[in-house]
């Protein structure tokens, strides 16, 4: 390195070798210490840059200076000012890189404008039904990348909703606008339902009313109309349809439910009234209809003693046959001697023929006979067991049978099944002894469906049945009043007969007491045959 002129020691300057060698130093590190010791630089000359070939890399130089004319070109890596293979591009494609064509900067300018279309408005698709629960329908034409909804999306109740449809930024409608829509959209009625309580009604004098209750799904108005209102009327309220009798017979109620909000109006419905009251004629009444008020005890208000029904009897009773023979059957009493026979029941007497009291005769009438079936009191001249085990009673009237499975051959078994259907038992109380002792412990009571009347309930007063009996009998209220006891034959109802009783003759073991021909008290051999006047209860 140069040092310059120093002194040493104070003394004079010396003149040293300004130059500083520093061993190993590179070229450029002389130049700089010739720099420094005032001595003028090596002169240095680069050469251009070493171009790079394919398998050889290229080496720093200068860059080789461009020749006039080349103002457009570039240096190459080859060392080469060239001008480049391709400067322009051609439109992209879908395969291809390239440039952005006129057409397409407009579209996507446009795209900035929404212009996306959206062809086809949304619309309900499907369709709901009431069901009471919310729903929400289900929507054709529906994209929610190009628009929103809102509006009413949920419903309950049947009826018509609006949705609105929005599009989003990028789109608009096929009409160019981009407003929301209203889109409408329903849920449809549910089906209606209509049931009945009942599918019938009797109604009777004890039941002049009656109701059915009508379920039905929603809250549509009840109404009821009656095909015959002559018979019977009804009334709505809410649910129930009350029916109330007005005549005797039939009428079909028609029901109908009306629609409401949610429901449609279901089918029509009906049911059926029957209506049996009570006439004051006894003959237009039903045997059920008779025991009915008979049950009530109501009997008195509605009929007299003397009424008659009329029946048909059919059939064979003991050994005769008695063939659809038309007899009224007339009241003889209401809740007669009740304490002792029971409550609640009317009394009959068999019977009456164009309004003349009649008896029912056979083939043997008026004559003594052993035949099993014939009309007398025993097939032997006795009377012996009373009432009680008498042939009339077992054989001939079926009395202790029941009516609704009677002895066969019997009375009883001949007399039509409606009115065997409303018959009652009655207890009645007879010498069921006999023998032809007059012994009040001989009396005591039997069960009958079918009875012959005892001396005292015909003639209110004892002549030859056992004395006892009357201390639990009482006169029919029928013979009370003074109505006449001769009875005539059913077959020839101009000729009176002589008819049974079931007292047994107190004072003689061989006769039953009987009414005469002429109306008065008598008695009979227990075989002789004759008229049959049987009584009955309903």
């Amino acid at each position: 390195m140069a040092l310059g002129n120093f002194n040493v020691g104070g003394g004079a300057s010396q003149d040293v070798d300004k130059t500083l060698k520093v061993e190993g130093a590179p070229a450029d590190a002389k130049a700089v210490g010739d720099a420094l010791a005032g001595k003028s630089p090596t002169s240095h000359t680069h050469s251009n840059m070493t171009a790079a070939t394919e398998s050889t890399a290229g080496k720093a130089g200068l860059v080789p200076a461009p020749a006039a004319g080349k103002q457009g070109q570039f240096l190459r890596g080859d060392g080469t000012w060239q001008t480049p293979a391709n400067t322009t591009y051609g439109n992209a494609t879908q395969s291809a890189a390239g440039l952005m064509s006129a057409a397409d900067k407009k579209s996507l300018d446009a795209l900035a404008t929404n212009v996306l279309t959206i062809r086809n408005v949304p619309s309900q698709s499907g369709s709901l039904t009431y069901n009471g629960k919310a729903q929400s329908p289900s929507w054709a034409n529906y994209n929610t990348l190009a628009m929103k909804i809102g509006g009413t999306t949920s419903g309950t109740t049947a009826g018509s909703y609006s949705a609105t449809f929005t599009p989003l930024d990028g789109y608009k409608w096929s009409d160019g606008t981009t407003a929301a829509k209203t889109v409408k959209w329903s849920i449809a009625k549910a089906a209606g339902t209509l049931s009945l309580s009942a599918s019938s009604l009797a109604l009777t004098h004890s039941k002049t009313s009656g109701a059915v209750t009508v379920t039905r799904s929603g809250t549509g108005a009840v109404s009821a109309t009656s095909g015959n209102t002559a018979v019977a009327t009804v009334s709505v309220s809410g649910t129930t349809i009350t029916v109330t009798a007005k005549a005797n017979g039939s009428a079909t109620i028609t029901v109908n439910v009306a629609a409401d909000s949610n429901h449609n109006a279901p089918a029509s419905k009906t049911f059926t009234v029957s209506v049996t009251l009570v006439s004051k004629t006894l003959n237009d009444n039903s045997w059920a209809t008779i025991k009915s008020v008979s049950d009530a005890g109501q009997g008195a208000n509605y009929w007299a003693v003397g009424a008659t029904k009329s029946i048909t009897i059919n059939g064979k009773v003991g050994a005769t046959t008695i063939s659809s023979l038309k007899v009224d059957a007339f009241i003889i009493g209401f809740n007669h001697n009740s304490a002792k026979e029971g409550a609640n029941r009317i009394h009959f007497l068999l019977g009456k023929i164009s309004g003349s009291f009649v008896g029912l005769a056979d083939s043997n009438y008026g004559n003594t006979t052993t035949t099993s079936g014939a009309f007398t009191m025993n097939t032997g001249g006795t009377n012996s067991g009373g009432w009680e085990s008498s042939h009339m009673r077992k054989t001939v009237l079926g009395a202790n049978s029941s009516p609704t499975s009677p002895t066969a051959n019997t009375l009883m078994a001949a007399l039509p099944s409606d009115l065997r259907a409303a018959m009652k038992s009655v207890t009645k109380y007879t010498d069921n002894t006999g023998g032809g002792s007059n012994t009040a412990s001989y009396v005591k009571a039997t069960t009958d469906y079918l009875f012959l009347l005892a001396e005292y309930e015909v003639h209110g007063t004892r002549s030859y049945a056992n004395s006892a009996e009357q201390n639990s009998q009482a006169q029919y209220d029928y013979f009370k009043a003074g109505n006449s006891k001769v009875a005539h034959k059913h077959s020839a109802t101009g000729t009176a007969a002589i008819w049974w009783l079931r007292s047994p003759y107190s004072n003689y073991s061989g006769g039953f007491c009987s009414v005469f021909a002429d109306g008065t008290a008598y008695s009979n051999g227990a075989y002789c045959s004759l008229a049959l006047v049987p009584g009955f209860t309903v």
